[in-house]
């Protein structure tokens, strides 16, 4: 068993959840309150290392009107992580998934924090452990581009909620950021809902796989 998953991201008209150089402000303040309502609803919001390492976000809930904080997940192949970062400074709960254990003070030191450290073998197994150790029924997935492709490559994934911001890159991370599909092995996606922002110039997708 796993649980609903929900990839929620925010990119520019050509694809990219940030510029060559990691720039990423893409979200408009209603898009903003658009992804926390959603972080407020799940029981858990997950990130790769390399979002810890770029944006240093918090990932707690600020501007939904329920301010219900969900666990935090990091997935980390290499457990190259800094314990100063913000996500491990502050509650609620984080777990860092890693395939890495070789660093017993490294892990004692996020134990000392209340930062969880637990071994994965595959990307399957952090969802089933979250699920049967964490009762985490509901997950969003913020980014990003290398854990989005995993997730979409091994089809671990139930929606994909998507906002097209006005601005064109060019170059940086692709939204999925991997070896890529054949077209006709693309998987091709169901769409459920479409609706120009509040602000008047995005657009919020939503869809499920098929």
């Amino acid at each position: 068993m796993r649980p609903y998953i929900i990839i929620f991201s925010t990119v520019s008209i050509d694809g990219r959840l940030a510029s060559k150089t990691g720039y990423s402000e893409l979200s408009c303040p209603y898009d903003k309150q658009r992804q926390h309502e959603l972080r407020s609803r799940v029981d858990a919001v997950m990130v790769g290392a390399n979002t810890v390492r770029v944006d240093n976000p918090s990932l707690t809930v600020k501007y939904a009107k329920e301010k219900r904080n969900p666990i935090r997940v990091v997935v980390s192949g290499s457990f190259n992580l800094d314990p100063s970062y913000k996500i491990f400074t502050t509650p609620p709960l984080t777990i860092i998934y890693t395939s890495n254990l070789k660093n017993d003070k490294k892990i004692e030191v996020f134990n000392q924090k209340g930062v969880l450290v637990k071994k994965f073998t595959n990307i399957y197994d952090i969802f089933q452990d979250l699920y049967e150790a964490f009762n985490v029924r509901t997950v969003m997935v913020e980014g990003g581009g290398h854990l989005i492709w995993t997730l979409i490559k091994n089809k671990l994934y139930d929606e994909i909620r998507i906002t097209i911001s006005p601005k064109i890159f060019g170059n940086g991370v692709n939204l999925a950021q991997g070896e890529g599909f054949n077209g006709e092995d693309a998987p091709k996606l169901n769409l459920i809902d479409a609706k120009i922002c509040e602000c008047g110039n995005e657009i919020h997708l939503i869809y499920k796989q098929n």
